[in-house]
Formats: structure tokens, sequence, C-alpha cells
């Protein structure tokens, strides 16, 4: 499965070829400073360990910069990252916010069965979490002690809610 940062940089070469700069200035424009921040730094060395692992390439279109495309290799491995974090609920919302942002890798008919899959788990969640809540309240468990509970609660419902608008 691909890092958050393999995910953004093999999601933003979807829309074509573009050197990190161009990338760094994307991420910029996206706001992700405050979701998924991501330096220069990270962003090149990323680049290298997925041009290695030949899911990116230099197109060698340009003389003074490394002009990056996404290869065949490396869009069977965003697709699948994507697939697979349409499977699994983690409280972590960037996995799910990045999967849903590059979700157009996927042919309609292969993101509405992940849609329905995402849907079941969620839905299981919500219904466990729940239990669990209200046995807590009715045990008179202080609140600062379940909050977090709440918190998830409210993440499932978003995503949720997400799902029915994608």
């Amino acid at each position: 499965m691909l890092s958050k940062t393999s995910i953004v940089i093999c999601g933003m070469l979807l829309q074509g070829n573009m050197n990190a700069y161009d990338m760094l200035k994307m991420i910029d424009n996206m706001n992700m400073q405050y979701w998924h921040p991501i330096g220069a730094t990270t962003l090149y060395e990323s680049c290298l360990r997925l041009e290695k692992k030949g899911y990116i390439e230099d197109t060698g279109k340009a003389d003074n910069k490394t002009v990056y495309c996404l290869t065949e290799a490396g869009r069977s491995e965003l697709k699948a990252t994507i697939c697979e974090l349409f499977e699994r609920v983690d409280f972590d919302s960037v996995w799910f916010c990045l999967a849903v942002m590059y979700s157009g890798i996927l042919t309609k008919k292969e993101l509405e069965e992940e849609k329905m899959k995402r849907a079941t788990l969620l839905d299981e969640y919500e219904k466990g979490t729940i239990e669990n809540r209200d046995k807590m309240l009715a045990s008179k468990v202080p609140y600062i002690d379940i909050c977090a509970i709440d918190r998830m609660i409210q993440i499932i419902q978003m995503e949720k809610e997400t799902l029915s608008k994608l």
C-alpha cells in the first residue's frame, strides 16, 4: 500500500505530467498543509522512492528538471491502494479523504462496489460504537472518558454522508 504522500503524488500525476515544484505548488493551492503537510524534502524523497519502485518515471521532456509521469505499475498500485482504503476503517480521516480525492482512478462500477463495502463497514462500526457509548453512559462514566467515542461516531457519520454524495 502506498503512503499518504505517495498517494498524493500518484494522484496528482493522474491529472498529467509534472515536476516536483509544480506538485508543491498544487499541494499549497489545496491547503493540504492543514490536514496532511508535505514539505519539499519529503516530496522529493518520495518521488525518488516511487521512481525506484517503477511507479513514476521521468518523461525526459525537460533538460533542467525532472518531469514525472505515472507508470502503469503506479496506476495499478494507486488503484489497489484506493480500494484498500475504502475497505478499512481508520479514524485517521486523512486516509479516507485521500481515497475519496483520488477515487477517480476507479471505474464507475468499481467505485459503486467500494462505496457499498465502505457503507457496510461504517454501519457495523457505527452500531457497535454507539452501543458501547450507550453502555458507558448508562454506567454513568464521565463524559471526558467517552468524548473520543463521540468523535468516532461523528467521523463515521461524516464519512457516510460523503459516500452518499460521491
